[in-house]
């Protein structure tokens, strides 16, 4: 299990070998659609921080507050780096590709769309009068698993 700036590392290196750089909303996105498809496929987390149902979708706090210095700009991976722990399995490497390779079309925007629809943890979870509401793991991979199924 990793921490998330692992993982976000690591989609800006490989947004780095497209040519394309990647701005918080997308970054943050990714990393949390990452960490639903290894919890549906494995069974187990991509990362070992929480994530919240905030006002406008899924955050992983800790990535959030790094990152937001960017505003809408692409975030340096140089400061992402400075939180990073681990050195992801190739395994792993390989699993973030083809994550990458699937959703690097889309905007953080459309992302966070994909994130806020129905039946998504997201809309499970969020309660307006609960500040911050902790998304579990366990909501997380049911999701992710029907989305494996219905893919079957």
């Amino acid at each position: 299990m990793y921490n998330c700036f692992d993982v976000a590392k690591q989609f800006l290196k490989l947004a780095k070998e497209d040519g394309e750089v990647l701005e918080p909303m997308k970054l943050l996105k990714l990393t949390y659609i990452a960490h639903g498809w290894y919890l549906g496929f494995y069974d187990k987390p991509l990362i070992k921080n929480s994530v919240q149902a905030w006002k406008y979708g899924p955050v992983i706090p800790e990535l959030y507050h790094v990152t937001k210095r960017f505003g809408h700009g692409n975030v340096d991976i140089e400061i992402v780096d400075l939180y990073s722990e681990n050195k992801l399995s190739n395994q792993d490497r390989t699993f973030l590709k083809t994550i990458w390779n699937a959703y690097k079309g889309f905007t953080g925007l459309q992302l966070s769309t994909k994130t806020h629809m129905d039946n998504t943890p997201w809309k499970e979870a969020y309660d307006p009068k609960v500040y911050h509401k902790v998304i579990t793991n366990e909501i997380i991979k049911e999701h992710y698993k029907k989305l494996i199924d219905e893919r079957r």
